[in-house]
């Protein structure tokens, strides 16, 4: 009976999915917050990038 327990909490293929998608949201998150900060400057650099190639 004990060994029916303490089976799930043994087991590292839930534990391994759960980092993994608490690492992809904290990488999404700093993605996402660094271009919230920073789209102006983001979005003048490419259309400068652009003027310089059609130009």
């Amino acid at each position: 009976m004990l060994k029916k327990i303490i089976a799930p909490i043994k087991n590292n293929k839930g534990q391994q999915t759960v980092e993994f998608i608490l690492m992809l949201g904290v990488i999404v998150s700093a993605i996402l917050l660094f271009f919230s900060l920073f789209h102006k400057e983001l979005a003048g650099g490419f259309f400068t990038i652009v003027g310089y190639v059609l130009t």
